[in-house]
């Protein structure tokens, strides 16, 4: 199943900006969650209640106080091919980025969709026992990557991006439990 996700807004090109990845990652956290419970992520949710009882995967990740739910991800048995567009600058700006700041903002794109690595990612102010809900448990289940770059006409703030990413799922293995969420 195809999934669309949008961002507008910044996005950082430095790894110290922790809180515009977090403003991204709330962000996909509002949109992902429409989808838990729902056919075909159903299954998760399963899991879940079922206390990842009679072999289901135990998927979720659970840092200090926080909890992430990855659509999906390692345990899940199911990987991503990501597909983003993003747009950014004015036109008459022309290619307001270069190749390696674009790399830089795709990779803090994938930071945000996936739990962070460790409890120094986290913000001071999160809320404790929070539930987030993230595309990947960890980058290393993107399989594939396509990025493109073009003008962001919609502000005339040239710091302001807008990314539209579109997820397709890609098989690790093949299950009974995950093969719908490949379809």
């Amino acid at each position: 199943m195809e999934i669309v996700l949008t961002y507008r807004g910044k996005i950082p090109s430095k790894t110290s900006s922790k809180s515009a990845i977090w403003d991204m990652r709330r962000s996909f956290d509002l949109q992902l969650r429409k989808l838990w419970g729902k056919e075909p992520f159903d299954i998760l949710k399963q899991w879940e209640d079922s206390n990842f009882a009679a072999g289901a995967p135990e998927f979720w990740l659970r840092q200090g106080d926080q909890l992430f739910l990855p659509l999906y991800g390692n345990a899940i048995g199911v990987g991503v091919s990501l597909d983003i567009r993003l747009l950014t600058g004015m036109p008459e700006q022309k290619p307001v980025i270069s190749a390696g700041d674009l790399d830089n903002r795709i990779k803090r794109i994938i930071d945000a969709l996936q739990a962070p690595a460790q409890i120094g990612e986290h913000l001071d102010d999160l809320e404790p026992n929070q539930r987030w809900h993230c595309l990947i448990d960890n980058d290393s289940v993107v399989l594939g990557l396509n990025a493109r770059l073009g003008a962001y006409l919609g502000s005339d703030d040239p710091s302001e991006s807008f990314a539209i990413i579109v997820v397709r799922p890609i098989p690790l293995r093949v299950t009974l439990g995950n093969m719908s969420m490949l379809y």
